[in-house]
């Protein structure tokens, strides 16, 4: 019983670890604010991700800037990771919010999904990628290193 429970926890933890530079990233299935059904069976160029407020609150502030369209323009996705909010708050204050905003916000909601996605403490994550494999990986804090990391 204690090989299999130890098999177990392995087999879960390497299928949680974080994509890597290299591999294929498979396609997502995430909705938006509004809750249409987004499937990305290919990597945008370019990745952007939040798994914080603090975060978040700077890409949308960015984005909304930009207007309608730049996201496209720019071969980018932008995906938040809401996973650890609590439901009542997502629906009662998040999401309202998130409707205001000229972009599209993709929602990561299954906490196990938004493991799969490299991160760090108070960074945005920029990945970006040559078809579905991750080409590289970048942790930035600004609006100006967001600029620069959506638009090379």
């Amino acid at each position: 019983m204690k090989k299999v429970l130890i098999a177990l926890l392995v087999g879960l933890s390497v299928w949680a670890a974080p994509y890597k530079v290299g591999q294929s990233v498979a396609p997502l299935d995430l909705s938006d604010q509004f809750g249409k059904r987004y499937s990305m069976k290919a990597m945008p160029k370019t990745l952007i991700m939040a798994f914080e407020k603090g975060t978040g609150a700077t890409v949308n502030e960015y984005l909304a800037a930009q207007g309608k369209g730049y996201l496209d323009k720019n071969k980018a996705a932008f995906v938040a990771d809401i996973s650890q909010m609590p439901n009542f708050i997502t629906e009662a204050f998040a999401l309202p919010k998130m409707r205001k905003y000229p972009h599209t916000v993709l929602l990561i909601r299954d906490e196990e999904q938004g493991l799969r996605f490299p991160a760090e403490e108070d960074k945005i994550t920029v990945m970006k990628f040559r078809g579905n494999f991750l080409q590289s990986v970048d942790y930035i804090t600004t609006a100006d290193e967001l600029k620069k990391a959506i638009e090379q």
